[in-house]
């Protein structure tokens, strides 16, 4: 039985071991592709077409923009609902989503590290880069959990997130290397 999320027990065992079994590398359960691969497929290409179109319809209002940017945001918009619609059961801990849960705490100590350099301070720096981090940690927990309503959407965000997490910590370490020099 899963622990109230507000009681010291949920963030002192519950989480933590959470946290191990879902970093701890497991057994992969078969091979092949999924049976939502052409979802992910069919996504992709019309983001390229809403990517292609759309510059040159706002730009110039080109009809040919136009029309292949709205068939991509057609697309999207209907990938996106029937991924939704396809989720059955309610979220659970069993799928977690990792990535964007550290998405979250990553940007709340990103903006720390952001503001701290920018204004030179190293105590503002450690304010801001606190209060994000618990920010973070509480928002992470709720958007790992009812991310999953994304359906087979979750997946692709999940990761996309967890690339999002390297990249935030790349730029940290960039502004903290130019704020020693």
């Amino acid at each position: 039985m899963t622990p109230k999320i507000l009681s010291l027990e949920f963030h002192t065992r519950f989480f933590p071991s959470l946290l191990r079994g879902r970093l701890r590398p497991g057994e992969r359960a078969g091979t092949g592709f999924s049976s939502t691969v052409e979802f992910y497929v069919f996504f992709v290409i019309c983001c390229i077409l809403f990517i292609l179109g759309m510059p040159s319809a706002v730009s110039r209002g080109s009809f040919i923009g136009w029309l292949v940017g709205g068939i991509g945001a057609a697309g999207i918009l209907a990938l996106l609902i029937n991924s939704i619609f396809s989720r059955k059961e309610p979220p659970s801990y069993d799928c977690f989503l990792i990535g964007v849960f550290f998405f979250f705490v990553v940007l709340g100590i990103s903006a720390g590290v952001f503001v701290g350099t920018l204004e030179h301070s190293l105590s503002l720096g450690l304010l801001v880069g606190s209060g994000g981090l618990i920010a973070g940690y509480l928002l992470g927990i709720l958007a790992g959990l009812w991310f999953q309503y994304l359906g087979w959407l979750a997946s692709m965000v999940n990761i996309l997130a967890g690339l999002a997490v390297f990249g935030m910590f790349s730029v940290d370490l960039v502004l903290l290397a130019g704020s020693l020099f």
